[in-house]
C-alpha cells in the first residue's frame, strides 16, 4: 500500500469512526525494554522556583514553575502501573498532530503506547548515593522525549531527572491542570544582535531550570525527604537534544556540580562565544547527524572541541535531527513521513543507547564495533 492509498484509506476510516482499524493499519509500538538489571520507576513533581519570576508571562507575580520527571532503579513494581508515553493525551494529541503534520485521527492511538517505567514504584536502596543524570529537551520538545535513554540509565542504577522547560516545551501541563504553551518560536528568523537578544535569555533560563533542580534536590535532602536521600548531586551528568544540547553545555560552563556533558545533535549556534572560546573542563561528547543546514553549527562545535580538555564528536551519516530522540521508535512510518533518516529503528536505538551507556556508565569510549556495524549499513525501512 503506497502513502496515498494509506491516506485515502485512513480518511475513509475517519468518516466511519473506526479508530481501532487505524491502529492496525498504522501501528505504534511500545518502547523496547531497557537492558539493565534493575526495574525502572518514575515519578513526576510540580516544583516552583520562588527565586525567579516567569519571563514568558507578563503578570508580575508569576514564578518560574516546572514539571519534573524522574526515572530511577526501583523495586515492588507488581502493584504499580506502567507509565503511558503521553500523559493527558486528550490535551497533548492536538499539539503532537500539529508538530508532526499528521492528522490527529492517524495518531490518536499514540495514547495507548506504554513505557517500561512503573509509576511511583518504591526506589531501590543502595549502600551509596546514586549518580544523577539531567536531561534537557529541544525547542518544542518535552521532558520525556528521550525516555528510552532515561530508562536505560535508570536500569543501570542512575537517577535521571528531566523537566519541561515551560513555554519552551510544546505543552506543559501542571498538576492543577493549568498549562504553559509553546512561546519560543522565532517567527521573525532573527539574525545578528536580534538573534542573541531573543535566544540568549531563553538559553540562560533553561540552564537555570537545571540548576534549580539540583538545588531543590539538595534542599529536599536537607529536609530529610527519603526519596532523595540516596541521590548524589556531585559529578552530575547532563545531556540534551538540539537546544537541550546547548543548555547542557551552558550549564556545565557555570555549575561545578556537572561532571559530564553530552549533546545529541546539539544546536551549537546559540551557545555564547565566551563559552565556545573557554571550552569545557568536563568530558564532552557530541553525537549527531553528519551535517546541518547552517554550517555555523559545526564550526562552533569544532571550536569548542579544540578549546575543551576532553572532547570528541561522532557524526553519523544517514541520520536526521529527530533520530536522536524517541520519535522514530514508535513506527517505521516515521521514515516515510520524513521524520527519520536511513538507519533502521534497531540501529538508531543501538547507536544512542551504546553512546549514552558508554559515556555515563562505562569508561568513555567510541561506540562498539557491533553498533558501528549496524550504523554503517545503509538500512532500509524496517
Amino acid at each position: 500500500m503506497n502513502l496515498r492509498s494509506v491516506f485515502v484509506f485512513a480518511l475513509g476510516l475517519l468518516t466511519s469512526g473506526c479508530s481501532f482499524v487505524i491502529s492496525k493499519v498504522l501501528p505504534l509500538d511500545d518502547l523496547q525494554p531497557p537492558p539493565g538489571p534493575y526495574p525502572v520507576g518514575t515519578r513526576v513533581f510540580d516544583w516552583t522556583d520562588v527565586s525567579r519570576g516567569e519571563s514568558f508571562t507578563e503578570a508580575s507575580g508569576d514564578l518560574r514553575r516546572l514539571m519534573v520527571q524522574v526515572w530511577y532503579p526501583a523495586i515492588d513494581t507488581d502493584e504499580s502501573q506502567r507509565q503511558p508515553y503521553l500523559d493527558n493525551p486528550n490535551r497533548r494529541l492536538d499539539m503532537v498532530a500539529y508538530q508532526s503534520g499528521l492528522p490527529k485521527f492517524l495518531i490518536r492511538h499514540m495514547q495507548d503506547v506504554t513505557t517500561n517505567s512503573w509509576v511511583n514504584a518504591d526506589a531501590l536502596a543502595f549502600e551509596f548515593k546514586r549518580p544523577v543524570v539531567l536531561f534537557s529537551h529541544g525547542l518544542s520538545g518535552m521532558k520525556n522525549q528521550n525516555t528510552i535513554q532515561a530508562e536505560l540509565l535508570a536500569s543501570y542504577g542512575r537517577v535521571v531527572i528531566s523537566v519541561d522547560h515551560a513555554f519552551d516545551a510544546y505543552l506543559t501541563i501542571f498538576s492543577d491542570g493549568s498549562e504553559a504553551d509553546y512561546r519560543s518560536m522565532d517567527q521573525l528568523n532573527r539574525t545578528g544582535q536580534a538573534f542573541w537578544d531573543f535566544r540568549l535569555p531563553q538559553l540562560k533560563t533553561r540552564a537555570k531550570d537545571l540548576k534549580f533542580v539540583l538545588d531543590e534536590v539538595e534542599r529536599l535532602q536537607e529536609g530529610g525527604d527519603p526519596f532523595w536521600s540516596n541521590v548524589s548531586t556531585q559529578d552530575v551528568g547532563v545531556f540534551g537534544h538540539s537546544f537541550g544540547g546547548a543548555t547542557a553545555i551552558v550549564l556545565a560552563s557555570e555549575d561545578d556540580r556537572i561532571g559530564r556533558v553530552m549533546a545529541l545533535d546539539g544546536w551549537m549556534v546559540p551557545v555564547p562565544p565566551e563559552v565556545i572560546d573557554a571550552g569545557l573542563t568536563q568530558p564532552f561528547y557530541y553525537l549527531g547527524q553528519s551535517a546541518w543546514d547552517d554550517p555555523i553549527n559545526y564550526k562552533k562545535l569544532d571550536k569548542i572541541i579544540r578549546n575543551s580538555q576532553e572532547a570528541r564528536k561522532h557524526l553519523v551519516p544517514g541520520t536526521k535531527h529527530y533520530d536522536f530522540c524517541d520519535a522514530p521508535q514508535f513506527s517505521n512510518l516515521a521514515k516515510r513521513f520524513g521524520l527519520s533518516g536511513d538507519l533502521s529503528r534497531e540501529a538508531l536505538r543501538a547507536l544512542l543507547n551504546d553512546a549514552v551507556r558508554s559515556f555515563f556508565i562505562d569508561s568513555p569510549q567510541e561506540p562498539t564495533d557491533s553498533v558501528l556495524s549496524l550504523v554503517r549499513v545503509n538500512d532500509s525501512v524496517d
